[in-house]
Formats: C-alpha cells, structure tokens, sequence
C-alpha cells in the first residue's frame, strides 16, 4: 500500500516511516530539506511544504505504481528551543492550515484515508490531561499549538474522509510496547502516563492499513 508522510523529520515521524518500510508499504515522505531524510529503498522523497497545494499534489503523485491509499500527518508547531516557554515560530494555523490543504488534495486524488497524530489534551480529551500539564498548556506557548490542533480536530471531523485523529499519551523513547485504549476522551488514564515514539507510530500505521478507528480520537498510551 502506498503512505504519503508528513512531518517525517521529526522524532515520531521518521519512526513511522522506517515502521511503514518495514511493514512492506511505499512511502512518500513531503519535506523541506531532503537531506534530512537518508533515502531507503521503498521511500520517495519530495521537496515541499504542506502549506503549499502544488507540493502536496506532487507527493500524491510521485509514486504512480503505487499511488498513496492513506496518508498519516505527524506534524507539530516549532518553537525557538524544547521549553514550553520559549517563542513560537511555526505561524498560529500551521497545523491546521496545512490539513486543510492535505483534505482538498486527498479529495482531487480519492485518497479517502488520513491519519493525524495529535496529543492528549486537544479537544474534548483537555479535562483528562494531567492538572500540572494543563497548567502548563494554559500558561506557555504550547496554548498555541493546543489551540492549533483543535482547529484541526474541528475541521477534520467534517472533512468527510475517514480519518483517525490519535491522542498518545507523553511521548518517549524506547521499543514497542503493548497499548491500551482510553475511549476518545481519555477516561482513566493515569496521571503519569506515556507511550514510545515506536509504539504510536505502529499505531497510526495500523490505523492507515485498517479501518476499526474510522471516525475516531483515540486516546493511547502504554
């Protein structure tokens, strides 16, 4: 099956790639700077941003023996240094720009799949987040991109493709590790929970190859 990718320099997002190589799957990886990519057999690589339709359309269009059937979004807001303080520098709409953009081509292309990983606390899921956590996000620049993401969340949900919109829990390092399910709202899940980088990008490639959380937000963790 062919997986279009975006977001794949990042931490997670390069873990989905290698985990969807693995599997057997084509992926095209949409990214800024290709030699932030090392190149792999089974992966095309396209210059681009998501902000950019053009770009997207030629992602979509770059594996022609085996166009995209699903297309898994890994991207985040970027602020100057890792703190939750520090100065944002990804525009306040970046995520949520850049999916309405991905929707309009994935319906040009009937590519009815996307899968977007987000985060515990975005949307209905925020009461679940840990009180300190939601402290943070209220009080710090990482209340711009909770507030991307439920732009996002809004406008996926009535996009009319079959999406999944994944809430891992704190993300880690470390090797897959079996995953439990907290609804899509995060009922129950501790305060102190986590979930490996390799452990969500299984996730979100089992729900690009599958159809069981069509329509769903589901809230993961270790």
């Amino acid at each position: 099956m062919g997986i279009l990718v975006l977001g794949g320099t990042g931490r997670t997002g390069s873990v989905i790639i290698d985990e969807a190589l693995t599997r057997g799957h084509t992926v095209t990886a949409l990214v800024r700077d290709p030699s932030a990519v090392p190149s792999k057999d089974g992966l095309t690589i396209v210059k681009g941003t998501p902000l950019e339709k053009l770009d997207v359309d030629r992602a979509l269009e770059a594996t022609p023996d085996d166009k995209p059937a699903s297309v898994i979004v890994a991207l985040s807001s970027k602020r100057e240094t890792n703190s939750p303080f520090s100065k944002a520098v990804s525009p306040p709409r970046m995520m949520a720009d850049a999916n309405a953009i991905v929707v309009k081509a994935m319906k040009e292309h009937r590519v009815r799949k996307l899968v977007v990983m987000q985060a515990l606390g975005v949307g209905d899921s925020f009461k679940n987040l840990p009180f300190p956590m939601r402290m943070i996000v209220r009080n710090s620049q990482m209340a711009r991109s909770y507030e991307d993401h439920d732009l996002l969340d809004k406008e996926v949900r009535k996009c009319g493709l079959d999406y999944v919109l994944a809430r891992p829990s704190r993300l880690v390092e470390g090797d897959i590790m079996p995953i439990k399910f907290f609804g899509d709202k995060g009922n129950g899940i501790g305060s102190m929970s986590t979930i490996t980088r390799k452990t969500i990008a299984a996730f979100l490639v089992d729900a690009a190859e599958k159809s069981d959380w069509n329509g769903t937000t589901p809230v993961v963790a270790n």
